[in-house]
C-alpha cells in the first residue's frame, strides 16, 4: 500500500473517532438534560397532586357548609311561618340585568367535590388550556364563598328577627291568663243573665266559680297587683295588670294575701275564696278579664 493511501486511512480514522466522541458527548449531555427535565416534571406532578387534594378537601368543606346553610334556611322559613312573620324575599328574586349562555350548576360541577374536571386539568397541566381551567375552578370557589357569605349574613338577620319575636311571644305568653284561678263548677257564665239580686236582665262581666270558703285563688299569669282593696259590692277584691292591655279581677275573697304593687307569677296564691260584699249569695270567686279596658269571656283564656 502506498504511503498516501495509508495517510488517508489514518486521517479518516481520526476524524471518525472525533465524530464518535462528539456524538457520545452530545448523548451524555442530552441524557443529563432529559433526566433533569424528568425530575422537574415529576416534581410538578407531585405538587399538582398535592394541590388537587387540598382543593378537593377545601371544596368538600364548602359544600358541607352550603348544606348546613340550606338546612338553617329551611328551618328559619318554617319558624317564620309558625311565628306569623312575612318571609324574607330570596336574594335572587330581585336580580336584574342578568343573562348569557350557561350550563346547569350540577353539570358544571364534578360530583360533591365541586371541582371542575380536575382529572382533565391534571392531564393538561402543560397544555394551553390549563390556565383557563385553573381560572374557572378558582372562579367557582370564589362564587361559592361569596354565596356563603351573603347567605350567612341573611340567615343571621332572620335569626335575630326570630329571636326578638320569640322573646316577645314568651313574654306575652307568660303574661296571658291561661289557667283556672280556682277549680270548681261555673255557677254563672259571662254575658247576659237574670240577676240573682234584682231578678231582672243584667250583664255579668265575668264568671262565678263555686269553691269552698278558704280555697286558694291563684294567679293565672304573671303581672303586677294594681288593686288590693274592699268594695261594697265585690267585697275584698284584687286586680292584676298583666301588661299588653290585659287585666284580671278576683272578687268576694275572704282574705287577700298580696298587696298593692306586688309582682306575681303564674300559680302564685293571691287570696282565699269567700263571700264578701253585697253581691254574693255564697262562697265563690268572681273572675273577670278585661283586654284594653273591654271585658271578655274568661273561659276563652282557660287552657288547663
Amino acid at each position: 500500500m502506498r504511503k498516501t493511501t495509508v495517510k488517508r486511512v489514518l486521517l479518516a480514522a481520526v476524524i471518525l473517532s472525533v465524530v464518535q466522541m462528539g456524538v457520545l458527548a452530545h448523548y451524555v449531555v442530552q441524557t443529563g438534560q432529559v433526566t433533569d427535565q424528568d425530575a422537574e416534571l415529576q416534581g410538578l406532578k407531585k405538587e399538582l397532586s398535592q394541590s388537587r387534594g387540598q382543593a378537593v378537601e377545601f371544596s368538600e368543606a364548602i359544600d358541607e357548609m352550603r348544606q348546613r346553610v340550606l338546612t338553617i334556611q329551611s328551618l328559619n322559613e318554617k319558624l317564620q311561618v309558625m311565628f306569623g312573620l312575612e318571609p324574607e324575599q330570596a336574594e335572587d328574586a330581585d336580580a336584574k340585568g342578568q343573562g348569557g349562555e350557561e350550563v346547569p350548576y350540577e353539570v358544571a360541577r364534578d360530583g360533591a367535590s365541586g371541582i371542575r374536571d380536575f382529572e382533565s386539568l391534571a392531564e393538561d397541566v402543560a397544555g394551553e388550556h390549563a390556565g383557563n381551567r385553573w381560572s374557572m375552578m378558582a372562579t367557582d370557589l370564589k362564587n361559592e364563598l361569596s354565596w356563603l357569605d351573603r347567605q350567612t349574613v341573611r340567615q343571621l338577620r332572620i335569626l335575630a328577627r326570630l329571636e326578638k319575636t320569640a322573646g316577645e311571644r314568651v313574654g306575652l305568653w307568660a303574661a296571658t291568663p291561661s289557667i283556672w284561678p280556682v277549680k270548681g263548677p261555673v255557677s254563672s257564665k259571662f254575658g247576659p243573665r237574670i240577676s240573682p239580686f234584682t231578678r231582672k236582665r243584667a250583664f255579668h262581666a265575668g264568671v262565678d266559680i263555686i269553691a269552698p270558703r278558704g280555697e286558694k285563688v291563684r294567679a293565672p299569669a304573671q303581672g303586677k297587683v294594681v288593686v288590693a282593696s274592699y268594695d261594697s259590692r265585690m267585697g275584698n277584691f284584687i286586680r292584676i295588670n298583666h301588661r299588653h292591655g290585659v287585666e284580671t279581677t278576683y272578687g268576694h275573697l275572704s282574705k287577700m294575701l298580696v298587696r298593692y304593687g306586688q309582682e306575681v307569677k303564674r300559680g302564685d296564691v293571691l287570696g282565699l275564696v269567700g263571700s264578701t260584699g253585697r253581691f254574693s249569695t255564697g262562697p265563690h270567686l268572681h273572675y273577670q278579664i278585661a283586654v284594653n279596658d273591654k271585658v271578655v269571656d274568661p273561659l276563652q283564656y282557660i287552657l288547663d
